[in-house]
């Protein structure tokens, strides 16, 4: 179809694919989600996310959203304490951050900007703000989509449904002009354009919560976390323990199992050390306890107790990357964005926000195309053009990333992570 207004569909409601929709909307270029869960709250929602001033900010702002986010967002989030196993501390920006917190109170709020200009959201919180953002008409809940055809003789698609059902109208099916895969690491849209998959990162993460309620009664456990987050990492093991706006707290319990990418993934009877007729049950705190006895058992004793504090949704996540600098050959009319196109692990806290700025540049490609006077713009060249950009900037930030887990499951890599943060290490 040659015309100045495509017909777009985005595959994925996560905070990339909604940044993008979001973005669109405010420059008011149409589009329509689809998303195979039924709601934005059917299932818990994940952790904190840092969104950086150079790359989630701008697309926020290029949305019309970035004073909505700095009213909501915790810039006291930033503060990192980093700690060895044997409790040494090593950095702790907590009476830093609340000094500047102090200062900008008495300038009435007008102080200089806290911290690394890299303020925590809940990705719950995150998803809200985009969603509020947009129509409700655009956002198709509970329409998965198991692939898409292409229209014989032409550069556009149709969408196949995992459940067609009643409530499905013809025209949601396509043809469209654009299917944009912003649907996670475990993409269906992903495979009409390449044949790679995630690999196992060779480190699996025990991921245990505790309510606002519990963490309200253990001020211990708050005390050790921080007002951001705590890292505790040695050699294969890495504790990292953050808490959330709403009094909630997370820790993931990491292990690396394999240095080798794409190595087996050990399943939760060989991680505990469990003959083949014994039961798994991460709800049982003595489970829990034997996981943290036999990977942190030389972790002090406070480092311990705070999660074993933690009692709520435990479990077990192998973390997956794709090939750092992974490409493929353009396809008119389809393209992936965020994790959909190069899923990396959070060991340098930029997944979400190359995910944010793929969306950025893809709608600026869009909303740049649609401005052309009709028949005048090459939708198969925007594509290639922004393909060719992302490719560029996430190689490097999938490097960092890997350069990152190297340095943080090493033995001095509490010592090597306050390099990087106090400006004496590798960056992004």
């Amino acid at each position: 179809m040659s015309t100045s207004t495509p017909k777009i569909a985005i595959i994925g409601a996560g905070p990339v694919g909604l940044t993008l929709a979001a973005i669109l909307h405010h420059k008011g270029t149409k589009y329509t989600i689809f998303e195979r869960e039924t709601s934005a709250t059917v299932r818990a929602q994940g952790g904190t996310l840092d969104i950086h001033a150079e790359t989630g900010q701008r697309a926020l702002a290029a949305a019309g959203l970035l004073p909505a986010f700095k009213k909501i967002s915790r810039p006291e989030g930033e503060a990192m304490r980093v700690v060895k196993k044997d409790g040494t501390v090593l950095l702790d920006e907590n009476e830093q951050q609340q000094q500047q917190q102090d200062s900008k109170d008495l300038q009435n709020g007008q102080g200089e900007e806290d911290g690394r200009g890299r303020p925590e959201i809940d990705r719950r919180d995150l998803k809200d703000l985009l969603i509020a953002a947009l129509p409700e008409s655009t956002i198709r809940w509970g329409k998965g989509i198991s692939s898409a055809k292409p229209v014989p003789g032409t550069q556009q698609w149709m969408l196949e449904f995992i459940e067609s059902d009643s409530n499905t109208e013809n025209s949601e099916s396509g043809p469209y002009d654009l299917v944009l895969g912003a649907d996670g690491a475990w993409s269906r849209i992903r495979p009409l354009l390449t044949d790679a998959r995630p690999l196992y990162s060779g480190v699996t993460a025990l991921d245990v919560w505790i309510s606002p309620e519990q963490l309200a009664a253990r001020p211990d456990v708050a005390a050790f976390i921080g007002q951001g987050s705590c890292m505790m990492l040695s050699e294969d093991r890495f504790l990292s323990l953050q808490q959330h706006s709403d009094g909630s707290a997370r820790a993931y319990a990491m292990v690396r199992t394999n240095k080798e990418i794409g190595g087996e993934v050990l399943d939760a009877k060989a991680l505990l050390g469990l003959k083949d007729d014994e039961e798994v049950d991460w709800t049982d705190g003595k489970t829990r306890k034997r996981y943290l006895d036999r990977y942190f058992g030389d972790y002090i004793q406070e480092a311990r107790n705070a999660v074993l504090a933690m009692t709520e949704q435990p479990a077990l996540r192998p973390l997956y990357m794709l090939p750092v600098g992974h490409r493929w050959e353009p396809r008119p009319g389809v393209s992936l964005l965020g994790d959909a196109a190069h899923v990396m692990t959070p060991f340098a806290g930029v997944g979400v926000n190359v995910g944010m700025m793929d969306a950025l540049e893809l709608a600026e490609g869009i909303v740049t195309y649609v401005k052309q006077q009709e028949g005048k713009g090459d939708l198969a060249q925007m594509l290639r053009k922004y393909e060719e950009g992302m490719f560029e900037r996430s190689q490097k930030d999938a490097a960092f990333t890997a350069s990152m887990m190297d340095i943080e499951f090493s033995e001095d890599g509490a010592e090597k992570v306050v390099e990087v943060m106090t400006g004496g290490g590798p960056s992004a």
